[in-house]
């Protein structure tokens, strides 16, 4: 069976916390779980950005279901609370899109 480090670093991951020098930060939470319908991978994450005063800005995650729906994997988007569906595909996109994402959320309120 071949190792999939990116998973690996993921789950190394989990309960980082990482701060930008504006003040805006991420916290990283990943980890095994049983494998369920929700949960097919067996991995349990969240990925968030948060800004200075701690408010959720975006985030990735699967740690809860989303009402009227049957998946767990989703985005939430906005402060709004706005989530909506994300396919989970692996931890090597999962890393990348939360990064792009964060990218672009900083680089459009110029703080990049």
């Amino acid at each position: 069976m071949e190792t999939d480090h990116t998973l690996d670093l993921l789950l190394s991951l989990h309960g980082h916390e990482f701060r930008y020098e504006s003040g805006y930060w991420i916290k990283l939470q990943a980890q095994r779980v049983a494998t369920t319908t929700g949960r097919p991978a067996g991995i349990k994450y969240s990925l968030t950005l948060h800004d200075p005063e701690g408010r959720r800005v975006y985030g990735l995650d699967n740690a809860h279901g989303i009402r009227q729906q049957k998946v767990y994997d989703h985005r939430h988007v906005d402060h709004a609370g706005r989530i909506i569906p994300y396919e989970y595909r692996g931890a090597t996109e999962l890393l990348e899109e939360f990064y792009r994402q964060v990218d672009r959320i900083l680089t459009e309120r110029d703080l990049k």
